[in-house]
This record gives structure tokens, C-alpha cells and sequence, in this order.
């Protein structure tokens, strides 16, 4: 029966996988995953190497798509063990009923619970893309039924200290997938120890040794969490938890299995070594370039990353002048973390009611009726499987609101303002998918709910009662059917609109171009884009997030430029001189990169830029990143295209003077432009008509996006804006009107519609 969930979700899964790439880390595990690189820190080392595997195994589709498979995969095995966790509990509720109907309700309820877990939103949307997550929620309930299966079999024989063992493993592997899954050991430890304090053992020695078993789980899980987290001091303290476990051990007989716990426990470490090894040999992909053990730690210990602690106000940066959290800011967390609770059930529905207090969702109607399951099935968990409770109820505490305390998130996109009215202040996108476990861990007490109704209906006895049992055991599926429009990847613009992006803003720059661009959305899809669909790989990409670090410096000035390939790119570009630079992106020496510190010009500062000078202001601030810019600029402006891409910001490096848009991009001259002849109109006809893909937006005007997708649809009419504007200025109505009905196609907006409406 297990197996069949897990092909039932799988199935579900595939009806609604993404089809290729999709936005922000996907992009670029994917190239990772292709080309054995490092994505970044911590690395997920575990996660390439497996999906690795398994796309060379399963060859079906695009490279994307096999990895967006493996996802789908393992979040369904994952259901598959809360299903047979699930089954723990719903098979000892049949008491007193008829064969039949106690395994409807032990299967059936078992069933429910995996089901409403597999289809919460956030464990959805993480299953239909190459993603870590899944893997970790994979992990997590693979520990936990191995967690059953330990006391299942100690209850018959001395060989259930081996699940230990497999549990240990599976922790330290987790180290090189995602932290998350870590976060079942207080669950597992507070299960062990429920369990033995419930007793069934008469022998004083056999006691002893699984306590001493059971103190060697816990001191490893304190070892692994400071050696995921690369804090020494974390590190130091797990080390001295494990020395006593391992004296307690020693006195009870169970010594052997403490080192072998350790030995597993490191060797599912080990994959780390991956990450040492691969960075020596300079994949193209190479963050932070572990290739020495300094930089490997500094990956483990993402020390590329700010600091914040769980103490900080998480706005502001770390250190003494930080006024530090308030009671205010926990209490948004904590809204954050109801919203993103509220959207599992119904996330599909949009639709408020007006009540005397305000507009409530529909989707809140869903989420009480799970609620309700959901207490009613922890309590039922709790009367008749007291050791499943603590596991389920201290992991949901740990992955909830132990999060929301640890984590210290700013608050997210969609709440908080009245607290952080500035958008910076604000987490860039919604952190729902941090806390997934918890939501799993609450749909499956709530199919353990259901299955008490159908027990109840059952017991009444009276004709219909099946039915009215099937009918409490089919409310499981309704985050299946009210979730499906918004987890799915695969039936909307947002199926192809990352690939379409990145072929778009590479198609913006002519042969052997440099193409600035900001962060993570205009950069990891173009990754996937040129390393596994091999789509303008000429185009140098200079990323500005990573460009404040020395080794993302380095690795630019050495990259080599790969050939301008006339016959894959459009035709825009295909009759260009395409002449292959033979010198550096930049000319800066490890001695000057190491040197380049964010900095505050004491006075005026005049660059050379081969044609031109530019003076930069006293008391202009310079980030490294903007220290690579103007030398990347002054190595390549004359000799090589040089683009900002729309999304990479308005300044250009102080150069806002010198650049003319052509579609997504902004090209940077050696002259000064007047305003009215910053637009390459011709150029940017033809790409913006002719030359970029659209993922259907046009045909589809008005399918809802999310905000991301959004954001960059946006961006896509951008083009045609400036065209209308220009059109409109030279007395050409026909054509601005042509131009800004394909932006509201694109992303419709009432300020286009309007001024739409006045041109006709």
C-alpha cells in the first residue's frame, strides 16, 4: 500500500512538473548538478551527486526536466514513509471493528495523512522543481519510520540498535543535502527516550546499553549540527556531549556501537570531500572555490553570507549598533508563519468574504477544517501511540515555531509594513518553504483526524455508514484539488518563462558581449541557459551579488572566452563581426583583488576609460562589486559589447550618461548620449518583435503569476513601453499603439491600459 501512495503522488506530481528551469536556486542546481559544479554554500554536495545519478539514468526529456523528476521522486518516497509513519497509529484504531472496516480505516487513514502531506502547497511547489527539499523532507520521514521500525523490531529481538545505525547515517548524509533534515534529531532522541522510558524490557542490561545507545544518537546529532553549521564553539560542545555519551557507552557494553555510529555518521559526511576535490579542477560553476581547507570551511560555514543571529533585529546588520529583536518583529515572524500555514489547503482559491471585522479568505475556511483534523488526529495519536506523539509533535514544534524563533527572517514581501515600511527591509521572496515539515507533520495528524471520523462513522454502525467514512477520509484530498492551479509549474506562462528570460537577456548582447547582471533571477537561469542548453555561451556573465567576493573576481579574469556559434544565435545577431577577444576580462592581480574593500572616496576620483574620462564624486561609496565594474569597463569599452542588463541596476557604474537600451540591455558607448537618443529603436524593434520568446504571456494575457514571474513579465514589456514612448514623440500613433498593447499582453497594468486608451 505504501507503494502505491507513493505512485499516486508521484503521478500527481507529473501531472504538474515543471517542464525546464524555473527561477531562483533552480537554475543554477541545475548546471551544477550537469556539470559536477559547486552551487552556493554550503554546496548540497549529497543532492549533486544523486541527481546526477539520476539523470544520467533516467534519460527522459530535457536535462531540467530530469532533475525536476528526481525531485517529484524523492518528495514521494517521502510520502510513502509518512504513510507507513501514519500507519503506526491508524492501525491500532480498527479495535472492536469488523476486518473490513478496520482496514479501511488503518489503510485509509494511513493513506490520507501521506496524501494531505504530499499536496500542502509548499510541499508541492517544492516536489515540481530541482530543489534540496525534498530530498530533506525525504530524509526526515525516512528517519522518523525508521524511528518505528527500531522499536518494533527491540521489542522482538537485540537487533533493532541497527535502525540506530541507519538513522545516524541518513544524519550525517543530510549534512550534504540541506540542514533541515538535521532538525528531526531532537524528534528522534525525544521518541527514543519516550520509548524506553515506557518500558517492556526486564533486563537491567539491555536497558542499560539502549540508554547508552540512545545518549550516542543525541551526542552525534549535537556533533552534526555543528559540523553543518561550521561553528566552532557549536562544534566543541557537540564534541563534549558525544565524550560523555560515549564514557556512558563504555560502562553499559555499548561502546561498539558508539564508534560505529560516529564512523557512519562521518562517512555520510564525507560527501564534503566531493566539493573539495571538484573545486580544484575549476568547473565553470566553482562558488567560493572550496578547493583549499580554509574555503571549504568558510562553504560549510557560509561565511559569504551577513551575520545574523536569532538576537538580531534581522533589517539591520549584525553587530553592537544592532537594536536587536522585538517582541513587534516576532510577533510579524509569527504572522508570516500563519499566513504561509493558511496557504497549504486552498492556496488555489483567491476568492474573501466580507465580514463585520474585515474581508477573510476563502482558502481560511480550508484551513480551519485541517485545523480541526488536524487536533483531533494529534490527540488520537496521543491516547493510543504515545511514542509516535512525541516524534510528530516535537518535530512539528522544532520545524514551526522553533524555525520562526531560529531563522529571525525579515518579514516577508506581503505583511509587516506598518513595523518595516521600506521593501529592503523585507525578505526578497516568501520563506514558506523553511518550514514545510511542519506543515507535512500537520497533514498527517490531520489524515490520522479523518481516520477517527471514519472510525466513529464506522462504530455508529447504521446504513451508510461506509459512505460516510469514505466521505471523512476523502477530505484529504482537498489540498489535492485546491491547491493544483497554484503549485503547478507546468500548465501556465510560468511553465517556460525562466528559459524564455535567459535566452532573451543573452540574446540581448551581440557576439563575444559582457552582460552585467544583478542576483539571482537574472543570472542562475542564464547559467542553465549557456552550460546545459548551450545557448550563447560567448556571452561573459558578471554577476554583481557575487562580484563583491575575490573569488568570484579571480574566476572572471580567468575564465576563458568560449566561441560565438553564428548558426544557433538569431538572426539579429548572426551577421554581426564577431571577433573573438584575446585579453582578459580584467586586468586585476590577487594582490589587488584581496585589496579591494567596500570604501568611502575621501575626494574626487578621475578614472581613464580609453576614450573618455569620468570623474567619480568625494564620498561616493564603492563596493567591490562596483570596483570590478568600472575595471571590467576599462579593459573592454571599445574593444568588446558591453551590457547592463535591465535588471542589474541604473547606475552602470557611474556611467549613466554613456549608455543606449536595446531591449533587456543597456549598452555602455564612448561618447556621451543626449536623452532623446538614449533608445536603439531599430535594434530594439527587432529584438523585442522578432528575436525574444515569451512563454506564452501574449496568448494567455492575464493568467495569474506569481510574484516573481510577475516581476519579470514586467520586465519583458519594458521594452515595449520605451518603443511606444518613442513612437509617440516621433508621430507615429500606429506603431506606439502596436507597442503598447504587446506590454499590456505581456503584464497588464492600468496606467498601459490608459494611456493604451488614449492612442486609440
Amino acid at each position: 500500500m505504501a507503494a502505491a501512495v507513493t505512485g499516486l503522488v508521484f503521478a500527481g506530481y507529473i501531472a504538474t512538473l515543471a517542464p525546464t528551469v524555473t527561477f531562483w536556486d533552480a537554475g543554477e542546481l541545475i548546471t551544477a548538478v550537469r556539470t559536477l559544479g559547486i552551487p552556493h554554500p554550503p554546496g548540497s554536495p549529497l543532492f549533486l551527486l544523486a541527481a546526477h545519478v539520476w539523470a544520467a539514468l533516467v534519460p527522459v526529456g530535457e536535462y531540467a526536466f530530469r532533475t525536476n523528476l528526481f525531485s517529484a521522486f524523492a518528495s514521494a518516497c517521502g510520502a510513502g514513509c509518512f504513510f507507513l509513519v501514519a500507519h503506526e497509529t491508524t492501525a491500532r484504531m480498527g479495535a472492536g471493528l469488523a476486518a473490513g472496516r478496520a482496514r479501511l480505516v488503518s489503510l485509509g487513514g494511513a493513506a490520507a495523512a501521506a496524501i494531505a502531506g504530499a499536496f500542502t502547497v509548499t510541499q508541492w511547489q517544492n516536489s515540481n522543481e530541482t530543489e534540496v527539499y525534498a530530498v530533506a523532507t525525504l530524509i526526515v520521514a525516512a528517519m522518523a519510520w525508521l524511528c518505528l521500525l527500531w522499536r518494533r523490531e527491540r521489542a522482538a529481538s537485540s537487533r533493532g540498535s541497527r535502525w540506530l545505525l541507519l538513522i545516524v547515517y541518513l544524519a550525517g548524509l543530510s549534512v550534504g543535502n540541506h540542514l533541515l533534515a538535521l532538525l528531526a534529531g531532537p524528534a528522534v532522541v525525544a521518541f527514543l527516550v519516550a520509548t524506553l522510558l515506557d518500558g517492556s524490557r526486564t533486563s537491567a542490561a539491555a536497558r542499560s546499553a539502549e540508554w547508552a545507545q540512545v545518549a550516542s544518537v543525541a551526542g552525534i546529532w549535537a556533533l552534526l549540527v555543528g559540523t553543518g553549521l561550521g561553528n566552532p564553539i557549536l562544534l566543541a560542545l557537540g564534541g563534549l556531549v558525544f565524550l560523555v555519551a560515549l564514557a556512558i557507552a563504555a560502562r553499559s557494553g555499548a561502546l561498539k556501537f558508539a564508534l560505529l555510529a560516529l564512523t557512519l555518521a562521518a562517512v555520510g559526511v564525507s560527501t564534503y570531500l566531493f566539493l573539495f576535490l571538484r573545486a580544484g579542477q575549476h568547473p565553470v560553476i566553482n562558488e567560493a572555490a572550496p578547493s583549499t581547507l580554509s574555503a571549504l570551511l568558510d562553504v560549510v560555514r557560509r561565511a559569504q553570507y551577513p551575520v545574523r543571529t536569532p538576537f538580531d533585529d534581522p533589517a539591520l546588520p549584525h553587530g553592537l549598533e544592532n537594536p536587536g529583536r522585538t517582541v513587534a518583529l516576532l510577533g510579524v515572524q509569527l504572522r508570516d508563519y500563519l499566513l504561509y500555514f493558511d496557504w497549504q489547503w486552498a492556496r488555489s482559491i483567491q476568492k474573501t468574504i466580507a465580514l463585520p471585522f474585515g474581508r477573510l479568505p476563502v482558502r481560511t475556511l480550508a484551513t480551519l477544517l485541517f485545523v480541526s483534523l488536524g487536533l483531533r488526529g494529534a490527540f488520537e495519536q496521543r491516547h493510543r501511540d504515545r511514542g509516535s506523539w512525541y516524534l510528530l509533535f516535537t518535530l512539528f514544534l522544532v520545524t514551526g515555531f522553533g524555525l520562526v524563533l531560529y531563522m529571525n527572517f525579515k518579514p516577508g514581501p506581503s505583511q509587516g509594513y506598518e513595523l518595516y515600511p521600506r521593501s529592503d527591509d523585507h525578505e526578497v521572496r516568501e520563506r514558506d518553504y523553511f518550514f514545510v515539515v511542519s506543515f507535512v507533520v500537520w497533514a498527517v495528524w490531520a489524515g490520522i483526524g479523518a481516520a477517527d471520523l471514519a472510525r466513529r462513522a464506522l462504530a455508529w454502525g447504521r446504513r451508510g455508514a461506509p459512505a460516510l467514512a469514505g466521505a471523512a477520509l476523502a477530505l484529504a484530498l482537498v489540498p489535492a484539488a485546491l491547491n493544483a492551479r497554484a503549485a503547478s509549474r507546468r500548465h501556465s506562462p510560468e511553465a517556460r518563462l525562466a528559459a524564455d528570460w535567459a535566452y532573451d537577456l543573452l540574446n540581448s548582447v551581440p557576439p563575444y558581449g559582457v552582460l552585467f547582471t544583478y542576483g539571482d533571477n537574472d543570472t542562475f537561469p542564464l547559467w542553465w541557459a549557456q552550460e546545459v542548453a548551450g545557448i550563447r555561451r560567448d556571452v561573459t556573465v558578471v554577476c554583481l551579488a557575487l562580484a563583491n567576493t575575490a573569488w568570484y573576481m579571480r574566476q572572471l579574469r580567468d575564465l576563458p572566452v568560449r566561441p560565438f556559434v553564428a548558426a544557433a544565435a538569431p538572426a539579429v545577431w548572426r551577421e554581426r563581426q564577431a571577433v573573438a577577444p584575446t585579453w582578459p576580462l580584467h586586468t586585476m592581480t590577487d594582490p589587488e583583488i584581496a585589496a579591494t574593500v567596500p570604501q568611502r572616496l575621501a575626494e574626487p576620483l578621475t578614472v581613464e576609460f580609453r576614450a573618455f574620462r569620468h570623474t567619480y564624486p568625494a564620498q561616493t561609496i564603492l563596493l567591490p562589486s562596483d570596483v570590478l565594474a568600472v575595471r571590467v569597463m576599462q579593459q573592454n569599452l571599445g574593444r568588446r559589447p558591453v551590457i547592463w542588463a535591465a535588471t542589474g541596476g541604473r547606475d552602470f557604474g557611474g556611467l549613466r550618461d554613456y549608455v543606449v537600451q536595446q531591449g533587456l540591455g543597456f549598452r555602455v558607448e564612448t561618447a556621451r548620449r543626449p536623452e532623446r537618443d538614449r533608445v536603439d529603436i531599430p535594434l530594439t524593434r527587432t529584438l523585442a518583435w522578432e528575436t525574444y520568446r515569451y512563454a506564452g504571456l501574449p496568448e494567455q494575457r492575464g493568467a495569474p503569476l506569481e510574484q516573481t514571474a510577475a516581476g519579470i513579465a514586467q520586465t519583458l514589456a519594458a521594452p515595449f513601453v520605451v518603443l511606444g514612448h518613442a513612437y509617440e514623440l516621433r508621430g507615429d500613433r500606429d506603431s506606439a499603439r502596436a507597442a503598447l498593447a504587446q506590454a499590456v499582453r505581456l503584464a497588464p497594468d492600468s496606467a498601459l491600459q490608459a494611456a493604451l486608451d488614449q492612442l486609440q
